[in-house]
Formats: structure tokens, C-alpha cells, sequence
């Protein structure tokens, strides 16, 4: 009796064994996606950031097996799209750019935004826009250094143009006013990169630092003189950096990247890193970037966060020299 009794008792434990795990782990895997995903985007319809997120959400859907839909939520220097995303509820069915505008410029110098880098899970970078300092084609100036000469001889009398107060187009020009010798180059906000193209032309503005895509169709129209970039350019070969012209400092890049509210599950987060992963490193998806203006660069998550929190620190400082504040 008693060995029947001993027998009855390690087949339950056998069978608990067997069952336990398996019920563990019926109760705990997470079927995603099972619905559409919004992926959620804080530049307007026809922005190369709009494009870029375009693509992004085709790959995207072929990865997943589910649409993945762009929602446009533009304003605020990125910070409406950025406040959206962190309230967002964190099941992996809104994701979204996570950039140096509004993840970035806005956290470091916008006193009562009302989000920080610790409510997104950053999910990995795709790419960035070099910025080029450019003039008008026929300028006196060939060269940066010829530029800030000039400003020096001449303060107050030159102007440059960004795509709003905050914006990298700001940034980079005064980061490059403070290495030059913290030279008086009035600053004069737009709304779009057209506008700042159309006063140059116009002669209402003589300069600025301008992501790639916003001067393009300008420079291979041979409208436009590019005198540095901040980074080395393929698509601008022999043209100097800032380094090579003497500003080291000068190495500011608009970057972007995705991200989801803080607290995924895991297997969704895993899920999304793997298909983010495959989607930015993919060769058809970088080229289809470069056509749009967008330099193809992947970071891991955690790459990409420290960088970001490293570009946070950068804008600060730089907000704090240029008095450069967001309201």
C-alpha cells in the first residue's frame, strides 16, 4: 500500500513537472501583433522625415504580417508627436520617431515639457541629416573661415536663417558662431526649409548650417555654394568639415530613429528590436533613404540612447552660451 501510495505520488510530481512549465509558459507568451500599429510621426505629409517613416512602416508590415500606419501629429518642435508617444499606452500598438528635435532640442531646453528620455524605450537609430553651411553661389565667400572673417570685420551686418528657434539649424550655426570667435550674426527663424531657401536667393539672408535635404535641389542646381559640412558627406565629396576648416566643435547632426512608451512587455520589445533592426540595415530601405535626403545609420537601442543623452547634454550647453531658450 505504501509503495503504491510512494508510486501515485512521484507520477503526480512527474506530471506537475511536465504541466507546470507548459502552463507558465501558455500563460505568459503575448501573440503580437494582432492589429494594426500606428507608427507615429512629428513632421507633416511630404516631410523627408514623413517619407522616411513611410518606408519604414511598408518594411514594417512585411516584417509583422500587420499595417502599420503613419499618423502625422506635427508641431511644437516635434514635442506634440513626443507627448503623444510617452502617454501612449505601452503594448507596442504605438510606436514612433524618436529624434534630436523633439526628443532632443526640446528636452534640453524647453523648461515645462512634459516628458523626458526616461518615459520612451528607445528602440534604435536609422539615420541623420549632416548639416551644411551654405551660401549663395555667387558670395564673396569660399571658404567658413572667409566667413567668419568677414562677420568679425563686419558684426551685425550678416544674417542666417534656421527652421525655427531650437531647431539643429540653430543650433549648428550659433555652435559655429562660438567656435569662430562667438561672432554677431543676427539670427532670423522660418517656418520650412523652402523659405529659408527662397531668402537666400533673395538675398535677405546670407548663411546658416541647413540639413542636406533642405539645400539639395539647390546645390546640384548650382544655386547654392556649400563651404563645410559637420560630418564627412559621400554625397558631397570635397567639400571640408568643419574640423577640416578649423571648428572642430562644429559636428552637430538632426538624427532620427524610433521608440515606443517606456514599459513593454518584453517579448514585444524584442519583437520590435528585431524587426527595427532588420528594416534600418536592410540595403533596398537605405537606399530608398538616400533618395530622400536621409543619410542610412543604425544604432543599437542602447547606443542609440546614450547618444541621445550625450546630444542633450551638447544642446544645453549650447542654449545656455546662445541664451536659447523654448517657450
Amino acid at each position: 500500500m505504501k509503495n503504491g501510495i510512494r508510486r501515485l505520488w512521484i507520477f503526480a510530481l512527474g506530471i506537475g513537472m511536465i504541466t507546470i512549465p507548459g502552463f507558465l509558459n501558455s500563460a505568459t507568451a503575448i501573440e503580437y501583433p494582432t492589429k494594426p500599429i500606428e507608427y507615429i510621426c512629428p513632421f507633416g505629409a511630404g516631410s523627408a522625415i514623413s517619407l522616411a517613416d513611410r518606408i519604414i512602416a511598408d518594411k514594417l508590415t512585411q516584417i509583422l504580417g500587420k499595417s502599420v500606419l503613419v499618423i502625422h501629429k506635427p508641431g511644437a518642435g516635434g514635442a506634440i508627436a513626443a507627448s503623444y508617444l510617452a502617454k501612449a499606452r505601452p503594448d507596442g500598438y504605438t510606436i514612433g520617431e524618436v529624434t534630436s528635435a523633439g526628443h532632443g532640442v526640446t528636452v534640453a531646453l524647453r523648461a515645462d515639457v512634459p516628458y523626458k528620455v526616461s518615459d520612451f524605450e528607445v528602440l534604435g537609430q536609422y539615420g541623420y541629416n549632416f548639416l551644411s553651411m551654405t551660401v549663395r553661389e555667387d558670395a564673396p565667400w569660399k571658404t567658413a573661415k572667409d566667413l567668419a572673417e568677414y562677420a568679425k570685420k563686419n558684426p551685425g551686418v550678416l544674417k542666417y536663417g534656421s527652421i525655427g528657434v531650437g531647431s539643429a539649424t540653430q543650433l549648428g550655426m550659433e555652435l559655429f558662431k562660438i567656435a569662430a570667435g562667438r561672432l554677431k550674426i543676427d539670427h532670423i527663424p522660418f517656418k520650412s526649409g523652402p523659405e529659408i531657401g527662397a531668402a537666400m536667393l533673395g538675398g535677405h539672408v546670407h548663411t546658416g548650417t541647413y540639413i542636406w535635404g533642405t539645400v539639395k535641389a539647390l546645390y546640384e542646381a548650382k544655386k547654392v555654394r556649400i563651404l563645410a559640412v559637420t560630418i564627412p558627406a559621400e554625397e558631397l565629396p570635397g567639400i571640408p568639415t568643419f574640423a577640416e576648416a578649423g571648428y572642430p566643435e562644429v559636428n552637430l547632426t538632426a538624427f532620427y530613429g524610433s521608440g515606443a512608451p517606456q514599459g513593454l512587455p518584453k517579448e514585444v520589445s524584442s519583437i520590435l528590436r528585431d524587426a527595427l533592426a532588420k528594416t534600418f540595415q536592410d540595403p533596398k530601405v537605405k537606399e530608398m533613404f538616400r533618395n530622400i535626403g536621409v543619410t542610412p545609420f543604425y544604432r543599437t537601442p542602447e547606443a542609440y540612447r546614450k547618444y541621445l543623452e550625450d546630444q542633450i547634454v551638447l544642446y544645453k550647453w549650447i542654449g545656455k552660451e546662445a541664451n536659447i531658450t523654448l517657450e
